[in-house]
């Protein structure tokens, strides 16, 4: 129940996530040629923009955080606060084509990105933990709540 005053808010939908890394031409290769994000225009040393289906990401150098957040910015990062999750309708395929794709692009992101292959999580998503270059951890979700796996597999 809202409080008495307060006005409810109309649904919301996030269409735009902003990630300050460290290399901005490193991280559009990652999403563009790793995850398969599109972008239009090619990165500039401060930041690039694209999408992934309706959800626009941008891609920023760190530079710009005590920019836009002063004295907030200027704080030391540290650790992986931030999960970025995407939803698919066959993970397995998709994990074969990152596995595909990673080895093909180790010349340019020579980094293991993947966490943990796809598997059962105890809730019953079958999911696949990977990190990007500057280690934002990423999710990928198998979006049919059916899957390959028997209940045996998942004890």
């Amino acid at each position: 129940m809202a409080a008495q005053g307060a006005v409810l808010l109309k649904f919301m939908e996030i269409d735009y996530i902003a990630l300050f890394v460290s290399d901005v031409l490193r991280s559009q290769i990652f999403y563009r040629d790793i995850l398969g994000f599109s972008f239009d225009k090619p990165a500039k040393p401060d930041g690039v923009e694209g999408y992934s289906g309706k959800l626009k990401i941008g891609i920023y150098d760190r530079s710009w955080l005590p920019k836009l957040f002063g004295d907030r910015g200027k704080q030391i990062i540290s650790g992986n606060p931030f999960l970025l999750s995407m939803t698919v309708d066959d993970l397995d395929q998709v994990y074969q084509q990152i596995c595909d794709r990673q080895a093909s692009m180790q010349e340019h992101l020579p980094i293991n990105m993947i966490i943990s292959p796809p598997a059962m999580m105890p809730w019953g998503q079958k999911i696949l933990f990977l990190s990007d270059p500057d280690g934002n951890m990423l999710e990928i979700v198998q979006s049919s709540p059916s899957n390959n796996f028997s209940d045996d597999e998942i004890k």
